[in-house]
């Protein structure tokens, strides 16, 4: 009765025309190492993350992470987990994706890994974008300052001239790009509530064990 009442809960969040543009373009992203391009784009965006995945490299350019093995393994964690998530979606226990992300809260209470409310807005924008896109934030301003003006000395082509098809590609809130990433961005709103919840959780008892241990050692 539980776990079906976890999938009730989801599907009012999620549409089935979001869960099926979410696992059409997870089937693409995973096959494009996308946990490694998650990771990577955290890192570039806060350094932090390297420190906060217990990556331990001389530089952080791409050339030194990728002789790390933490990044790697990590990068791997990562794909792994959002696949087992949307693998999820739509079956009855869909409350063992919202237990995953509970423990992996409560994991980064026990590393001393205290995310600000800014670093978890980072990792749900990073993952939604890699996902859906492939693209980092620096990217597309390169893309729109290529196709806007004059830059690298080629004139704008008329988007006239643009197959539609290819035009639906690169816009993000285009037809099932746009569907996708509003799914996207519900599940990881989710997933990011549930670590949180977890870590908030854990850090809570652990207060209550140590005042209880004071009164009783007073």
């Amino acid at each position: 009765m539980g776990l079906c009442s976890s999938k009730k809960r989801m599907t009012t969040e999620i549409t089935d025309e979001e869960v099926t543009a979410i696992r059409d373009v997870w089937r693409r992203a995973k096959t494009d190492n996308v946990g490694k391009k998650i990771l990577q784009t955290l890192i570039e965006k806060r350094p932090k993350f390297a420190e906060y995945f217990g990556i331990q490299s001389e530089s952080l350019d791409i050339r030194a992470l990728n002789q790390s093995k933490e990044f790697h393994l990590q990068a791997h964690r990562i794909q792994n987990f959002l696949d087992t998530a949307v693998g999820s979606l739509g079956f009855c226990p869909i409350s063992s994706v919202f237990d995953m992300a509970h423990r992996i809260g409560q994991i980064h209470f026990y590393r001393g890994v205290n995310f600000g409310a800014d670093n978890w807005l980072v990792f749900k924008k990073v993952t939604v974008d890699q996902v859906t896109t492939g693209t980092t934030d620096s990217s597309k301003e390169k893309e729109d300052t290529n196709s806007n003006g004059t830059a690298n000395g080629k004139v704008d082509t008329d988007a006239s001239l643009i197959p539609v098809g290819i035009a639906d590609i690169n816009n993000v809130y285009s037809g099932e790009n746009c569907l996708a990433r509003l799914g996207w961005n519900k599940l990881m709103t989710v997933i990011v509530r549930e670590m949180k919840r977890g870590f908030l959780e854990e850090a809570m008892r652990n207060c209550k064990e140590e005042d209880n241990n004071g009164l009783l050692s007073a």
